[in-house]
């Protein structure tokens, strides 16, 4: 690598104050202080939350060619646990989501990304799986590739193995590196780029820079634990991951024009998604065109029964409920204790939860139980699913 292209890397661009890429941040920055409000009720800001971070999981395997659909991923994953065993394509996403749990374990905001920070993303990643090019492992699990690579329908010429650690060196560098607080979206975008750029792994490089934007987003702001800031990064590539691989591309000569357009391109996807998560904060809209439409879904498909679905509308209907709460769906002579035989049966579906350790108060789950696939179905018909069911059987790899 020429030492022109050496500085190039791991430098900002400076957008102008008219362009496009200034206005988007301009627009995004309120999102990492300000906790969205509407008349929907937390609660399902939670639940939503756990299901974006699955679909988000899924998303990501799928720009590398997993064919898992997102209710194929749920349904699998509700079973006993052997479909991860027997399926390396459920492992793939099951791997994704524990790399999602890791970065949410720690105080966001003060998440080290460092160097082992990313191996031990690679090693999470590729936990389990066959090498490539059997499959989406790797032979060398939380270590950088020592062979040369390509990537798949790309001109761009990868760096030889022996200038990876010294590239990372600069990339985690670049990543730390103080900047102006409004061009930390800049920087996120610019990394996601660099990373992919160097692809310092054998295998799994698509899947490790995606959690580490959701970090970036995080650390800066733009992502948290409760559910309060909704985000979901790797829709904005799985809208069409043609178009992310092409605005990828364009940015491999190093110029800061192609850079810019990536992170137009990436800036501009997150505003979508924002706006999308805007509809849900109305309770009228995401009750009665996501969730209570769900429940009656699951009740025509006979995955729920006629109580059970009564249950889980007054649990819409009231947000936080008890047992006296559903005391009315039952003759009066049913005993207390039916009543809560009743509970213990939608909690061991994973339909409610309680609000708190030992509490006696329980909200609606949306995540992994008999309702979650009319949810996502419910999602996908206004819109807010990348569309994962297309172009099935065509591959291109940035992993």
């Amino acid at each position: 690598m020429s030492a022109s292209s050496r500085n190039n890397l791991f430098v900002l661009p400076k957008p102008i104050l008219e362009s496009d890429v200034v206005k988007l941040v301009v627009e995004l920055e309120p999102l990492r202080t300000k906790y969205l409000t509407g008349t929907t009720p937390p609660w399902i800001f939670f639940g939503l939350k756990n299901l974006f971070q699955t679909v988000e999981s899924v998303t990501s395997a799928r720009i590398e060619g997993n064919n898992t659909t997102i209710a194929g991923f749920i349904e699998a994953a509700r079973e006993d646990g052997s479909a991860a065993n027997n399926d390396e394509n459920i492992k793939m996403i099951l791997n994704v989501e524990e790399g999602i749990r890791q970065i949410e374990a720690q105080n966001l905001g003060d998440i080290i990304i460092n160097e082992e920070f990313i191996l031990n993303l690679h090693r999470m990643v590729v936990d389990g799986l066959t090498p490539s090019p059997q499959g989406e492992g790797d032979s060398r699990p939380g270590a950088y590739r020592t062979e040369p690579r390509r990537i798949t329908h790309s001109n761009h010429v990868l760096p030889h193995p022996a200038d990876i650690r010294d590239l990372m060196k600069g990339l985690i560098g670049f990543i730390n590196q103080d900047v102006p607080h409004q061009m930390d979206l800049i920087k996120i975008a610019s990394v996601h780029h660099r990373f992919v750029w160097i692809h310092p792994f054998g295998n799994g490089n698509g899947r490790v820079v995606r959690l580490l934007t959701y970090a970036m987003l995080a650390k800066a702001g733009y992502i948290d634990r409760d559910g309060a800031r909704l985000l979901d990064p790797t829709a904005v590539f799985g809208n069409d991951k043609f178009l992310y691989y092409d605005k990828l591309a364009g940015a491999d000569d190093l110029s800061e024009t192609g850079l810019l357009d990536w992170c137009e391109y990436m800036l501009s996807g997150l505003s979508g998604e924002v706006q999308k998560i805007d509809r849900l904060l109305d309770e009228y809209f995401s009750k009665k065109q996501i969730i209570i439409p769900a429940i009656e879904y699951a009740y025509g498909k006979q995955r729920i029964k006629r109580v059970e679905r009564d249950m889980l509308l007054v649990c819409v209907e009231r947000n936080i409920v008890s047992a006296a709460d559903f005391r009315h769906l039952f003759p009066k002579d049913v005993s207390r204790v039916n009543v809560s035989q009743a509970i213990r049966k939608l909690r061991d579906q994973k339909l409610i939860m309680p609000v708190g350790e030992n509490a006696r108060k329980y909200m609606l789950c949306m995540n992994r139980n008999p309702i979650t696939v009319g949810i996502l179905k419910n999602l996908d018909e206004n819109g807010f699913l990348p569309p994962l069911e297309r172009e099935l059987g065509q591959q291109h790899e940035t992993a």
